[in-house]
Formats: structure tokens, sequence, C-alpha cells
């Protein structure tokens, strides 16, 4: 009997609760899970797992079992990452999934680089806003905008992202600018749909240093952040969205922003990934990578460019005091 491949598959049974996934995760067959945690109860004359049609289930032993497993498994990585790290380049699959309007305006387009330094690291981003159980899908890694509920994974904050509320200045033309929250209610909203919640995110304010939700009209609603800059480009209304993915349409004129002093503090952009006392190589290298990716960018760290000489000019004075 393998015992140390024995004792990955069944951590991985535990972890995803299914045989089938752990079968999928391991490159096996799913019999063969099946088999080689047969031979592992037998060999320790325990049973480590209840089994039934629906689910499985750790029992006394298999759970005291499954912690030293976990213990010997990170014993054996670090020590052949070890003496390994120096020698080999880091390769093989890493799974990400981050939101759309990250991974194609900001990651995509410098994936190039990262490539080009790792070529034996094949990465393959998902991307989605829904929450997802990284050990049952077999994802190595996620980027999340927000504050973090309470969690069994390891979280790095890799920046910060502002919002913005715009329009085209035709639109404003029109409609006029709003210069208080108040105002809004003359004002039409695209809204943006969460994948989470299937309702429309909120428009939050800050009204005398108080959080304050504006329930806005609404002729047009969509659950991707491309296309609800393309209904703002199209006059269809107001947006809130995200400042980076606009920021270029702020400087070109295309689009104005508005209720700039009411915006809400930025919120926070983590990467998650398992707690593991021996990070992979190839997760190691890209939380990196990504880290110095997003800190390149001043609205991913809730700054914002200087949009014409003068204000670069204070932004240059304000640095030096």
């Amino acid at each position: 009997m393998d015992t140390l491949l024995s004792m990955r598959v069944f951590s991985r049974i535990v972890e995803t609760g299914s045989f089938t996934r752990a079968a999928e995760l391991t490159g096996l067959t799913t019999p063969r899970v099946s088999a080689l945690l047969v031979q592992l109860e037998h060999h320790l004359r325990c049973r480590l797992l209840n089994r039934t049609t629906r689910r499985v289930s750790l029992t006394e032993d298999g759970s005291a079992y499954y912690q030293r497993c976990i213990a010997v498994l990170c014993e054996i990585d670090d020590m052949e990452a070890s003496l390994s790290r120096a020698k080999i380049a880091p390769k093989g699959k890493l799974k990400v999934n981050m939101p759309p309007a990250m991974a194609k305006p900001v990651v995509i387009p410098a994936l190039p680089d990262f490539v080009a330094r790792y070529p034996e690291i094949a990465i393959e981003i998902s991307m989605t806003d829904r929450q997802i159980d990284l050990v049952s899908e077999g994802v190595d890694c996620v980027v999340r905008v927000g504050e973090l509920a309470d969690s069994a994974m390891v979280a790095k904050r890799i920046g910060s992202m502002s919002t913005c509320t715009c329009a085209t200045p035709a639109y404003l033309a029109q409609h006029g600018i709003p210069a208080t929250i108040d105002d809004l209610a003359q004002h039409t909203a695209v809204h943006y749909i969460s994948s989470d919640t299937g309702r429309h995110r909120a428009w939050d304010y800050l009204v005398d240093g108080k959080l304050r939700t504006v329930q806005m009209r609404g002729a047009v609603a969509v659950n991707d952040a491309d296309a609800q800059t393309a209904c703002a480009l199209a006059g269809l209304g107001l947006v809130k969205t995200s400042l980076y993915l606009v920021e270029s349409m702020l400087e070109a004129g295309t689009l104005q922003e508005v209720l700039q002093d009411f915006n809400v503090a930025p919120r926070p952009v983590s990467i998650l990934y398992p707690p593991n006392r021996h990070m992979p190589q190839k997760l190691r290298i890209f939380v990196e990578w990504l880290t110095a990716l997003f800190t390149e960018i001043p609205s991913l760290q809730g700054k914002r460019r200087a949009s014409s000489p003068a204000e670069a000019h204070d932004a240059l004075a304000e640095t030096v005091l």
C-alpha cells in the first residue's frame, strides 16, 4: 500500500466531502480513491469515515488521523520545497478566481510579463463575483473586494478600491449636475446586479460622516461592469462603479464625475488562499507578482492620478512636504 498517497487521498476526501471531487483533484479515478481509503482503514484497523449515499463524515478516529495527516503532509512538502526551490523553476497549473472587472482590464493585459518570466506556470483564470469554496472547487487563490467574512483562508491585502459616480457630459447637461445626495432623486441610474444576492448593488454615500443608502430610479440593470460602463457612455444615466474602470474616460472627458465629496471609503482588495505551512512556489510567485501589479495602479491603492499639470504639481508638493 502506498501510505503517502492514501493519506493525501484521505485528506482530499475530508476537505471536499466527496470521493468524486477527491478523485478529480488527485488525478485518480473514483474507484481507485475508494479502494485506497478501504486499504488505509484496513491497514489502520479502524474506520475513518462514515459514508452514506449523500455525504461523508469523519469518525472520532478519522478526525484525529486527519489532523496528523495534515501535519505530516505539510512537513513533507516543506522538506521537498526547501531542497528544490533553488534548483527547480516554478511550474505547474495555477487556478485563480477573480472578478471579471478586475481580470479583463487589469490582470490579463499584464499577463504577458508573467508568462515570459515564468513560462512553466500555466495560469487558469475563472471569472466571477460570487463567493467560492477554494478547496471543493480546486482553486489555488481568489481575489476579492470588500471586507472579508471570518474565514479559514489566509488573506493578504493587496490594494484599496475607490468608487466613482459619473455620467456623460451630455446626460448631465440635459438632467443637471447633482450637487447633493438629495439631487439624485431627479436622476436615472444604471444599476449593477450582484451575482451573490441577485439584487441591485446599493448606492451608498457618506453624508456628514454617516453612511446613507439612496434608492435610485433606474431603467436599465446589468450584471457586468463593462456593460454598465457602456450604458453610461450611451447616456442611459448615472453609474456608480469602481474608479479604476472609468478613470481613463474621466481624463478624456467622455465621462464626468459627480458627488466626489460624498464617496465612501475605499474598499479593501485581498487575495485569499488556503492555509499551509508551505506555500507552493507557483502560488507564492503569483501573489508577489499580483501585489506588485496592483501597487503600480494608484486607483487600486485608494488614490487618484493627477489629471492636470497643476494637480501633478500639487501632489508632488504634498509628497515633498
